[in-house]
């Protein structure tokens, strides 16, 4: 065995508390890891298994969805672990730069200097790579599990609102990559971590490392921050101010540990509160009625001769069907309105002259053919006769929805989108084929206050005409009795659209769903809550080990100054002052994590706000909880450590100390 190697195997032993700190981040890093590669075999094997070898026809969108999450959980681990892990290195180092100079004097070369701590991360590496491989296959079937609770869920809630049978599941699968690429991550990890520290150590000249002046920095004179410092906690906390000025690079890992796990609590509760944000406004948007939905499938290209998007209707469903279906479902004896929508034919050609300045002044309403998305409505008859009513216009009319609904950078605006007086609008369809169609009437926003003229993603224009074909039409009522009213829909849709379980949705054309929209939100919303319950669990491992870093080197930060310690009680500072100048350092580590942290804990889940406002209508909000949450629970951390290190020092000798090499 290399002379190095020996040496660094004998630190590993002698340093057995340090050394155990590094194992755990170690492990806990490649854990995570393991943890994630679970993740991405298990989905690949759940999708493989429903969809094919090659994802069937949406392979590329699917791998992205799996890969992408991976791949950046993969590198907020990377920066953590190498944060975290370098920071015990870093402690090591800094115990030995006395040892370092020996070394130095006696001949040891750089390259040798480098090999010594380099061989220590490699010998706790052995250990700890394969414990972390152990813990996080654990770490990984614990959470497939869990995730194919909700899969499970959503299979079952798609049954009860009467989908098409879903034979989906998410078994847990591992393969001999898995670990291959986990231990490979991790080894990487601890040479990038063990690298830093030892190159710096190369770096200082032998006499300084045997006076033990690494990181030791003169202080200018003038007035600083200690000035404040002092104020506040008297002498001594200017004096531990001033110490951590001195001793930046010893701190400086600490307080980077102490920021990031303020920003991780921070990203954690930003996250959920946009999760919790989008699921409220989807509520809000779909209200809570009983919706029995009937929909087409649809065949989608592009006209070769406008470059336009064509969408055919496979089974299109006109106004006489609307009506026939909705007679038999009042039978049940209850209120129902029906509507249905057609936004695959037309789209409305923009005129200035007939819009006002509010939808002029919408951003990306106007497509690159100079067109407005249209939906052409058709309701039942005597939904349609009330509401020519309200319109003032007879039966037979076109009606305006004269109202629009957008999301402006992550709130709901409302906007009249056409003058009063338009009295046609022209449409286009895919070949460009033109035709105009008369406004007899209008209807606004308070014209319209049923759940059914509510919409996530409504068209600028929207017509309800008297007649014509829908893509899609749902029956809006609100029964007392759930299960006995989805039973009867299902029996009446049943007659004229069955569903076939050995059929495909497009190889009938159609599909049925019968559920309460809280139900429908659910279903959509499986994936957000997945997300974050994985989300927080990965979140919660990196705080561990980022707690354990500080731990380790708070610890020897203090213990590796027993000396100064003591030379502080020879000329007369008492306990009370030397407790006293500890906690202002401790308060000043806390204060500069506190800063640091909620800088980039506030940074980070705005910029991803940024992109999540642009779809659902949910804006940044500060967790001031969660901020509260990390500031206690930093300090707490810190300050424990302090206490319980100070009443190592109280059973110390002054004269032992001081004598300590």
């Amino acid at each position: 065995m290399k002379l190095t190697a020996e040496l660094a195997l004998s630190q590993v032993k002698i340093n057995s508390r340090r050394s155990l700190g590094a194992i755990l981040a170690t492990s806990l890093s490649t854990a995570l890891v393991t943890g994630v590669m679970c993740f991405v075999t298990s989905g690949n094997a759940m999708l493989v298994n429903f969809l094919g070898e090659d994802y069937g026809d949406y392979g590329g969108a699917y791998k992205t969805i799996l890969l992408i999450p991976a791949l950046i959980l993969g590198l907020l681990i990377a920066f953590m672990s190498v944060t975290v892990i370098s920071n015990i290195y870093e402690s090591s180092a800094g115990k030995r730069i006395g040892e370092f100079g020996t070394l130095k004097c006696v001949g040891a070369t750089k390259a040798q200097i480098r090999e010594t701590v380099v061989f220590e991360g490699l010998w706790i590496g052995l250990v700890g790579i394969p414990l972390g491989l152990i813990f996080g296959t654990l770490l990984g079937f614990i959470g497939v599990k869990i995730a194919g609770r909700y899969i499970d869920s959503f299979v079952e809630l798609s049954k009860s609102i009467v989908m098409r049978p879903m034979e989906v599941s998410l078994p847990f699968s591992v393969s001999v990559w898995t670990y291959v690429f986990a231990a490979f991550f991790a080894l990487i990890v601890v040479i990038v971590s063990a690298g830093k520290p030892a190159k710096r150590a190369c770096k200082i000249k032998a006499i300084h490392c045997i006076k033990g002046l690494e990181g030791v920095k003169p202080v200018r004179k003038g007035r600083d921050v200690s000035d404040f410092a002092e104020k506040i906690l008297g002498y001594e906390g200017g004096l531990g101010y001033k110490n951590i000025k001195r001793k930046a690079s010893a701190y400086k890992s600490t307080i980077r540990a102490l920021a990031l796990s303020i920003t991780l609590i921070l990203i954690l509760g930003s996250l959920s509160k946009q999760a919790a944000g989008i699921m409220d406004w989807m509520g809000v948007s779909m209200g809570n009625d009983m919706l029995v939905s009937l929909t087409s499938a649809m065949d989608e290209g592009v006209n070769p001769i406008t470059g336009k998007e064509e969408i055919k209707i496979l089974v299109p469903f006109s106004n006489e069907v609307e009506d026939e279906l909705t007679d038999r479902l009042r039978e049940f004896g209850i209120p129902i309105l029906a509507v249905g929508e057609n936004r695959c034919t037309y789209n409305t050609v923009y005129d200035e002259g007939i819009v006002t300045n509010e939808l002029k002044a919408v951003p990306g309403v106007v497509d690159e053919f100079g067109e407005l998305e249209t939906t052409l409505t058709i309701v039942d008859s005597d939904y349609y006769a009330e509401l020519c009513e309200r319109a003032g216009v007879p039966v037979g009319s076109n009606i305006l929805v004269n109202a629009y609904s957008y999301n402006d950078e992550g709130s709901m605006k409302d906007i009249v989108p056409f003058r009063d007086d338009v009295t046609y609008i022209e449409l286009a369809d895919s070949a460009d084929n033109r035709v105009k169609l008369k406004i007899d009437g209008m209807l606004y926003t308070e014209d319209l206050p049923e759940n059914a003229f509510r919409s996530l993603a409504g068209d600028p224009v929207r017509v309800i005409v008297p007649e014509g074909d829908a893509r899609y039409i749902t029956w809006y009522c609100d029964p007392a009795d759930d299960e006995k009213f989805s039973v009867f829909a299902r029996s009446v849709l049943d007659e004229k659209y069955p569903l076939l379980t050995e059929d495909t949705y497009y190889d009938l054309g159609y599909n049925v769903q019968i559920s309460r929209a809280d139900q429908m939100i659910k279903v959509m919303n499986i994936a957000i809550i997945l997300g974050e319950i994985i989300l927080t669990g990965l979140i919660i491992l990196i705080l561990l080990m980022g707690f354990a870093s500080v731990i380790s080197t708070l610890s020897s930060n203090i213990r590796i100054r027993r000396r100064e310690f003591a030379v502080l009680k020879s000329v007369g500072m008492t306990r009370a002052a030397l407790e006293k100048m500890l906690y202002g350092e401790s308060l000043c580590c806390i204060s500069k994590a506190v800063v640091k942290g909620t800088a980039f804990g506030i940074l980070i889940p705005w910029a991803i706000n940024f992109f999540i406002r642009k779809v659902f209508a949910v804006r940044y909000e500060l967790p001031v909880m969660y901020l509260v949450l990390g500031i206690v629970v930093v300090a707490l951390t810190v300050v424990a450590i302090t206490k319980i290190e100070l009443s190592k020092l109280s059973k110390q000798n002054i004269i032992e100390d001081i004598r300590m090499d």
